[in-house]
């Protein structure tokens, strides 16, 4: 005993010491990634020689058939980690080439200067306040040769008003077959641009987007340039836990760490959004494939068997509106979920295609959506089943092979991961979207895999569709596998109290329903939405602007200024900004915003002294057509950070989830 308790102190502080030196480290370094990330693999590997070796069932009885199962599905799950870890074994962080614009013509029929470019803003019932700010910001992209165009699936009169007013063209369609795929095609069939951007209703793009995307079109191979899908509000995560800033948002790790490792491999896709496209080569495929409900994978995969290049730019250059409830994250999660094992299937999926290569079908293929929601759900069900009925799904020799194989196996995969993210990986707020996701993924993954059920496209809800609700059938749930872990808990420590002893896996099994209670106790919260207390998100200004403040001339006539104050403003958002008046004059209570040469009227809401100086709030007053473009473009161009992109915090972040859940309960 006392040298078990000796090799576990000198464990921790060799896996200690290795995170540690892990972090001096920078994953961007080719040479140390390939290294941590085949080193993570020989661990696993050794793992699961283990289980193999050592843990195996002694018989077929009915008995040992779950310990069977348990095996199959933790193979399944390393073999997938296996593709996963190899894949960001490798990462290419492109830049912008220095190349003039008028290179990318070179492959194209016409000789213009430079190629035309359309920006496609496709919408089906996408509310006012969400297309404004995607509509007015494409206009504000910088380029010469440039259109933007509202595709409406939705046959709504007022957007057609709101386009002649915006000046954009509005483009409709007699019939709706095919769903974003049929409106893309549409669209296709009237086009004359070069290249075409195609760009989400709840997305807004900066004004370098073309500026940083058109030049890599010198090749005249590249079909398709992806770029980042990042979110000025909090998403269903941040929100329900009340992070806010304090992790990075769910859809992170893959933007900014999995999609720079997949473009190594020639293996980056088209996300539907934020993206540019080469017109011809879209034509050469027929156009955007109507058979999945995922077009956008299917594009891809149809480029790549006709041999064009699919790339990915891991710059920021639009910022748009993650999903904003559980029903809304549901959704889209289904989606993806049906339409990557749909896509398998097809002439030109991973299993089919006759021109990918070996690394191309293993990270086409559905894997993740296939193996994890079940991987999960053993996980999450073993603990109960195992200490409450007696069976067994792992047989251990020494209970030392826990805490000198199992667990550190464990936290070798979780230190490299989130070294390799950078902060955008939390292992604890991972653990419980995976968990939230095991019940309904598992329920779709196996509705694709035997073509049963609906697969209709459904459109994410966004803006004022979204209304603060629970999912009731998750919560119940996970309430249930938390009092029946603890059941299972208490009994097991009965048990052995009652009996002198224990099989070795025992100890296991508690250590496990520990760690699933903990989690589960998060996932409670998260499956609750929270009321969304502002109807416009901040931006961090950081910047000195000016104010006017104002005297009317007679009630009949526009205010005038008569005195002009330099302010800091703090943040800001599309109906109100914070700002430091450090004037010894009291702050007028009408007030005018001056941007692009657009004054735009504020009305002081409060104000308060802190440190010497009055911070204040106002309300802003953006009325006109000409004040909600001038807004609009000023805060969503890119030259400011959403205040939800603070940067992440691992001790803030755990504080505030730790609140949320005292707070819940």
């Amino acid at each position: 005993m006392f040298s078990e308790v000796w090799n576990l102190i000198a464990l921790c502080a060799v896996l200690a010491l290795g995170a540690w030196g892990l972090s001096t480290l920078s994953p961007q370094d080719a040479s140390t990634r390939c290294l941590v990330c085949w080193g993570v693999l020989g661990a696993n590997s050794f793992y699961l020689l283990w289980r193999f070796t050592f843990t195996l069932p002694q018989s077929l009885a009915p008995e040992t058939w779950l310990a069977w199962a348990y095996l199959v599905i933790e193979t399944l799950a390393l073999l997938e980690s296996g593709v996963f870890w190899v894949s960001l074994s490798r990462t290419l962080e492109r830049t912008t080439p220095v190349a003039p614009l008028a290179l990318a013509t070179a492959s194209l029929p016409s000789k213009a200067k430079e190629p035309s470019v359309e920006i496609w803003i496709p919408t089906y019932r996408e509310p006012f306040e969400v297309l404004e700010k995607s509509v007015l910001a494409a206009k504000a992209v910088e380029y010469p040769r440039l259109r933007v165009k509202v595709l409406d699936d939705g046959n709504r009169a007022w957007l057609v008003e709101c386009c002649r007013v915006w000046q954009v063209d509005y483009v409709t369609r007699p019939e709706h077959s095919h769903a974003k795929a049929g409106n893309l095609n549409h669209s296709l069939a009237l086009t004359t641009a070069d290249f075409i951007v195609t760009m989400d209703a709840d997305f807004a793009a900066h004004r370098d987007f073309v500026r940083a995307t058109l030049p890599f079109f010198a090749d005249p191979g590249l079909a398709v340039l992806q770029t980042p899908q990042t979110f000025y509000n909090p998403d269903m995560v941040q929100q329900n836990l009340g992070l806010g800033g304090g992790v990075a948002d769910e859809q992170a790790l893959f933007f900014r760490e999995i999609q720079p490792a997949r473009d190594a491999w020639g293996c980056a896709f088209y996300c539907g959004s934020c993206a540019m496209l080469r017109t011809e080569a879209i034509r050469d495929i027929g156009g955007f494939p109507t058979e999945s409900i995922t077009e956008d994978l299917l594009t891809t995969l149809k480029l790549l068997g006709k041999n064009w290049k699919t790339q990915y730019l891991n710059r920021q250059l639009s910022v748009g509106l993650a999903a904003e409830s559980i029903d809304a994250f549901f959704i889209q999660r289904d989606r993806w979920c049906k339409g990557a094992i749909e896509v398998m299937f097809l002439p030109d999926g991973p299993l089919h295609n006759p021109a990918l290569t070996l690394m191309q079908r293993l990270l086409f293929m559905p894997f993740y959506w296939l193996i994890n929601p079940f991987f999960n759900l053993a996980m999450m069900l073993a603990p109960v089943v195992c200490l409450l009925t007696g069976l067994n799904v792992i047989w251990i020799a020494q209970t030392s092979d826990v805490y000198m194989l199992v667990l550190p196996t464990v936290l070798v995969n979780l230190f490299s991961l989130t070294w390799i993210s950078r902060g955008r990986f939390s292992p604890v707020i991972s653990t419980v979207v995976s968990m939230v996701m095991a019940v309904r993924m598992a329920r779709s993954a196996l509705a694709g895999l035997f073509r049963v059920g609906s697969t209709v496209f459904k459109v994410t809800p966004k803006g004022t569709q979204i209304s603060a609700s629970s999912d009731r059938l998750m919560f119940r749930i996970i309430l249930g596998l938390t009092l029946l872990t603890l059941v299972a808990i208490v009994h097991a420590g009965w048990v052995s109290q009652q009996v002198g002893a224990a099989d070795l896996a025992t100890p296991w099994l508690i250590f496990l329903g520990v760690f699933n209670l903990l989690h589960f106790l998060v996932a409670l919260v998260l499956v609750k939405d929270r009321p969304r207390l502002r109807s416009e998100e901040r931006f961090q200004i950081d910047a000195t602007l000016k104010l006017s403040s104002y005297e009317p001339k007679d009630s009949r006539q526009p205010l005038t200024p008569y005195q002009v104050h330099a302010v800091q403003v703090v943040d800001m958002s599309a109906n109100g900004l914070k700002f430091v008046w450090r004037s010894s004059l009291p702050i007028p209570e009408t007030l005018s915003l001056d941007i692009a040469g657009v004054a735009i009227g504020l009305r002081l809401q409060r104000q308060s002294k802190q440190d010497g100086v009055v911070v204040a709030v106002a309300h802003i007053l953006a009325e006109s057509p000409a004040q909600r473009e001038a807004l609009i473009q000023f805060l969503f161009s890119g030259r400011f950070d959403p205040v939800v992109q603070s940067k992440p915090g691992w001790m803030g972040a755990l504080r505030k989830t730790a609140r949320a859940v005292m707070s819940a309960s």
